[in-house]
């Protein structure tokens, strides 16, 4: 089998607005926006945009799933980053020398609550987030800024298809972002060649955390009752004199 062939990459001039250019692309599914707005001179040169991703995995707890291409999530018998590793596999190819270093592939997030699946430590009591630990999707295209250098570039690589396909997939992505691009006002917009789907997380079967209105204050609730709360400082006091903790945090 032949190595994958390059991006497909065109330089954007002039050079597009970050947030602005972020804008027009909010439509689609799993916008993934790194944005650096740090000095360009340090550690925020680069920014990425990408969105509409040839497929996406998401793990929560021990349930792995990928979206399929009509939009069903679907069990995976494996780790997650394996997964979208072993997916990746197949795409990767050399970067194109003097361009940002993300030219397209894996993008997401790997949350802090995975740590539950990597450690024998107890879930919360109540899941109040109700999202992935893991979310990541393989992404063709991507928008790339060098603040540093004041220039930008858009690349397509055609990924998840192969050979000619691959070819023809990166050419017409290309000109489906472009066109998006050249829009000079939101509304409008071109839709994606593939079914939209939003973000959609794991229902906990957890039940939800208690609510407790605050006094004096209408509109605000809280976890915690007056009551409850002063019992679990005085819970949290007997631990720390038992030599149990030595802190906790009960915000």
């Amino acid at each position: 089998m032949s190595p994958p062939a390059a991006p497909l990459v065109e330089e954007l001039v002039p050079v597009p607005e970050p947030i602005e250019t972020c804008a027009r692309f909010a439509d689609l599914p799993f916008v993934a926006f790194l944005d650096s707005a740090t000095d360009p001179r340090q550690l925020g040169r680069h920014s990425f945009l990408a969105a509409d991703p040839a497929t996406v995995v998401r793990s929560k707890s021990a349930l792995t799933q990928q979206l399929d291409p009509a939009g069903r999530w679907t069990r995976v018998h494996a780790d997650p980053l394996a997964h979208i590793r072993a997916l990746l596999a197949p795409h990767t190819a050399e970067p194109v020398a003097g361009l940002p270093p993300f030219q397209g592939g894996a993008l997401g997030y790997v949350g802090y609550d995975w740590g539950a699946t990597l450690e024998r430590i107890p879930r919360t009591r109540y899941d109040d987030l109700a999202t992935p630990d893991v979310m990541l999707g393989l992404y063709d295209w991507v928008i790339a800024w060098d603040h540093a250098a004041q220039r930008a570039w858009l690349m397509s690589t055609g990924i998840p298809e192969e050979g000619t396909a691959r070819s023809r997939r990166a050419a017409r992505r290309l000109t489906s972002v472009k066109e998006r691009l050249a829009i000079r006002r939101l509304g409008g917009r071109p839709v994606s060649d593939r079914t939209a789907t939003r973000v959609s997380v794991h229902r906990s079967t957890r039940l939800s955390a208690p609510s407790s209105p605050v006094p004096d204050i209408p509109g605000v609730r809280s976890n915690f009752t007056r009551a409850g709360y002063l019992e679990a400082v005085a819970r949290v006091i007997e631990y720390v004199y038992a030599g149990d903790i030595f802190q906790a945090n009960l915000s």
